[in-house]
Formats: structure tokens, C-alpha cells, sequence
């Protein structure tokens, strides 16, 4: 079995020895870990990581190369009491260190706003992600809007296909599953559809925090390219 090799910038490579032949077929697989915060106001803050891979494989002719299946999976989440930013910051730097090759995307609507400045203080990366009605998505540099029902529908339709699913043996999993299935389509006074968490008091923040990671690993950062990060490794 070929054994792959992981770079350091997280691109996964076949070897193909020093043989000429291979000359311009290799393929960059991934290893990378996409992070959700939905941050909270009164309730507490979420993170979810989603680790999203793809190895490249041999086609069987000669050292010709593509990139195997994708698959994306839940690998953790938590929730966060902390209502001081800066104290919320400092803990998200904190994971961050724990994690290989990540990317991250925040929930930056309303007060998200100074939290998303704080982090750029930290000089942590980021994607700011500005939830509003509608059915659209726009990007500027690294600030995002979307709407949340495309951000929710984007989520269900990976987890309908499996392209996106829940390692096994993710604590918390059947919460995570019940979050998810808490949105429904509801229907405004001026006879809009909007998705909405169902149930008083049942904000989702883990759900959201999920469907912000998995945006990222669809629609925001380049999946081949190098990622570029402060904090590396597993402490």
C-alpha cells in the first residue's frame, strides 16, 4: 500500500521516487481541520471542527495521479461560558494551538462584529461571517454575508449526501444531530419562508457553529492551497 505523505502546510503528496517519468504528475490531496464559532450573547459560545480530507491516488496508468474521494466529518465541539471577548479570544487561541492546519470562520453578525476586531488584534485569520435574510452570498476579502438559511441549507444538504457526517464517536453527537434537526421552515407575515431554531430557549449555537465550519470547507477557503496560520500543532 503507498504510503502518502503529509507536508507540512497540511497538502498530502504521493511519491512517486526520483523516476523522470513523474515529473509534473503529482496531485495535492489535504488534510485540514475547518473551525465554527457561533458566538454567544447571553448564551454560551460554540465551537465545532470539521476535519476535511482528500488524498490523491494513483489512476493505474503509469505514475499518472487524481484526487480520491473528499470526505468531511465532525471531529469536536464544545460550548464556551465566557462573555468577556477578550477572554473568549485568549481561549480560542488556546484550541487553535491543539489543531493542525486550520481555518477559521466566525459568526460576526451584530456584536460579532468587535469580537471579529479582536481576533484581527490577535492576528488571528479568519473568515467574518455576517448572517442576514434573504438568499444571497457575497464575499470581500475575508468578510462574508450570507444568508442563514443558504448557510443551513448548504450544512443539511452535506449531511442528506454524507458528504459531511459525525465521526462515531463524537461526544455530544445525538445534541449536535438534535440542533441541527431543531431548524424548520417557517413562514413570516409577508409570506416569506425563513429557517428558524425551534423550541424557546433553544438557540442551536452548535448547529450554527457546525454550518459556519462547513461553509468554510465548501464555498470559502481553497481546499489544494497552503494554509497559513500563527498557531500549528497539538500542544
Amino acid at each position: 500500500m503507498t504510503k502518502h505523505v503529509i507536508l507540512p502546510d497540511g497538502r498530502v503528496v504521493l511519491p512517486s521516487n526520483a523516476d523522470p517519468a513523474a515529473a509534473g504528475t503529482h496531485v495535492f490531496g489535504w488534510i485540514k481541520h475547518r473551525v465554527g464559532l457561533d458566538l454567544g450573547r447571553n448564551d454560551p459560545s460554540a465551537i465545532v471542527v470539521i476535519r476535511d480530507e482528500c488524498y490523491p491516488e494513483f489512476t493505474g496508468n503509469g505514475f499518472e495521479q487524481r484526487l480520491g474521494a473528499r470526505r468531511t466529518a465532525v471531529v469536536f465541539q464544545e460550548s464556551i461560558q465566557l462573555f468577556s471577548y477578550t477572554d473568549l479570544a485568549d481561549y480560542l487561541a488556546k484550541r487553535l494551538g491543539q489543531i493542525p492546519h486550520w481555518t477559521l470562520a466566525i459568526d460576526a453578525s451584530g456584536l460579532g462584529a468587535p469580537f471579529s476586531s479582536t481576533l484581527d488584534l490577535a492576528g488571528i485569520e479568519h473568515w467574518s461571517v455576517v448572517m442576514t435574510a434573504g438568499s444571497t452570498m457575497s464575499k470581500k476579502g475575508k468578510s462574508v454575508t450570507v444568508s442563514k438559511g443558504i448557510l443551513l441549507e448548504n450544512m443539511a444538504v452535506g449531511i442528506e449526501t454524507g458528504t459531511l457526517t459525525l465521526a462515531d464517536d463524537l461526544p455530544g453527537k445525538q445534541d449536535l444531530l438534535n440542533e441541527i434537526a431543531s431548524f424548520e421552515l417557517t413562514s413570516t407575515t409577508a409570506g416569506n419562508l425563513v429557517l428558524s431554531g425551534g423550541g424557546k430557549g433553544h438557540h442551536a449555537d452548535r448547529a450554527i457553529a457546525c454550518a459556519l465550519a462547513y461553509l468554510s470547507a465548501t464555498d470559502l477557503d481553497d481546499t489544494t492551497g497552503p494554509v497559513q496560520q500563527k498557531l500549528t500543532g497539538w500542544a
